[in-house]
């Protein structure tokens, strides 16, 4: 992993989430401008409107921003030819731009028909010109762990000799069908994410674009004199059911251990673990219980990024493992903002406050909706 950029509720560039997350510091603000029937004083994490209003143009100009950041990280300016590059974007385009067209329509015509194409191939496709990629391109879409697979994808292009290095991104915007869909199923909570704690109620809804850049390892080269090494990951579909993982945390732990197993990597080895921490009560306890199976009695340091960060849902996979690296190179593994009390029916609690961060091998998971489960294993100094 040579590189990597950001642009989240904290600002725009990796190095904004560094001091709030260690300080546990949330990056929420009261819902506005979404026209909904819902709380104003629900807490959402949102980049910056006047910055990145929402819209084609401002979902570009954050993707462009994470990208060219993850690329001058890995020593590539804008006079670099990015031949033979993938480009891989977990997304699922931007429903917000769909919204604001037929709200306009409807509100002088009183006919809700127009849909213009907002898809994520779309923005990939604009992406990709922008920055004259001329490798295979490809969008996932699998829920919440849509980045994290998009990582897979771009590993798999490279090791297959279809491309010879990849950028993959991962990129949300909240809409109204989003968040509409979230209240229904009664999985926001007012209060704001409580990961992993004994009075935790729900999600929060976060905005977000992360970008990592990939490149093989040079033949004959342990040391790529790059900090990060990707080192393998596994995904799988959970079958029990649409929305809800399975209690015991079975297919959870299979994923984990398949990725350890892909990765070559055993469990004793894990220094810590990045949990997907949505803050509601089925995945929480499932991902719990998966923990304890993977790693037995001795679970690693866990913790969960999303009360700082808000749920990124489609990004969260490139946007968590973004801001989990940056923190690692501040030194630091982040603490979980959002948790203040154990829950016994856990056993167990994530880490609180931040612990130093050492050279070693780290898990970052990843579960969505439809049983969409991806774990990657990451190696660090």
């Amino acid at each position: 992993m040579g590189g990597y950029g950001l642009v989240s509720c904290y600002g725009t560039g990796a190095q904004a989430v560094v001091e709030p997350l260690r300080a546990r510091r949330p990056g929420s603000a009261p819902l506005t401008g979404l026209h909904l029937p819902l709380p104003e004083t629900l807490p959402v994490n949102r980049m910056d409107p006047q910055r990145y209003p929402a819209g084609m143009a401002g979902t570009q100009a954050a993707m462009l921003a994470a990208a060219h950041e993850a690329l001058t990280m890995a020593g590539l300016d804008r006079t670099h030819a990015l031949t033979d590059c993938a480009l891989v974007l977990g997304g699922t385009g931007s429903l917000a731009i769909a919204e604001a067209e037929i709200r306009r329509v409807w509100e002088r015509t009183g006919v809700a028909t127009a849909l213009p194409v907002t898809s994520a191939g779309a923005m990939a496709r604009q992406l990709a010109t922008t920055l004259g990629l001329d490798g295979p391109l490809f969008c996932l879409a699998t829920a919440c762990a849509s980045s994290a697979n998009a990582l897979l994808v771009a590993r798999d292009l490279i090791r297959r000799g279809q491309a010879r290095r990849a950028l993959v991104i991962g990129a949300e915007r909240l809409s109204a069908i989003t968040l509409s869909g979230f209240q229904s199923l009664l999985l926001l909570d007012p209060a704001g994410c409580r990961p992993f704690d004994a009075a935790r109620r729900g999600l929060q809804l976060g905005e977000g674009v992360g970008a990592l850049w990939l490149e093989p390892v040079p033949a004959g080269h342990a040391d790529s004199g790059r900090r990060h090494r990707f080192h393998g990951g596994a995904n799988l579909c959970d079958t029990h059911h649409m929305t809800s993982a399975s209690p015991d945390g079975g297919a959870m732990a299979r994923v984990m251990q398949a990725a350890l197993t892909q990765a070559g990597v055993a469990a004793e080895e894990i220094v810590a673990i990045k949990a997907h921490g949505t803050g509601s009560a089925d995945n929480d306890l499932a991902e719990a219980a998966a923990m304890k199976t993977v790693f037995g009695a001795r679970v690693p340091p866990f913790t969960g990024l999303k009360r700082g960060l808000g749920h990124t849902l489609a990004a969260c996979g490139a946007v968590e493992t973004v801001a989990f690296l940056a923190c690692l190179d501040a030194g630091f593994i982040p603490p979980t903002a959002g948790f203040e009390a154990f829950d016994p029916a856990l056993g167990v609690q994530p880490l609180v406050p931040a612990q130093d961060a050492p050279a070693g091998i780290y898990l970052y998971n990843f579960f969505g909706f439809g049983g969409n489960y991806g774990t990657l294993v990451i190696g660090h100094g």
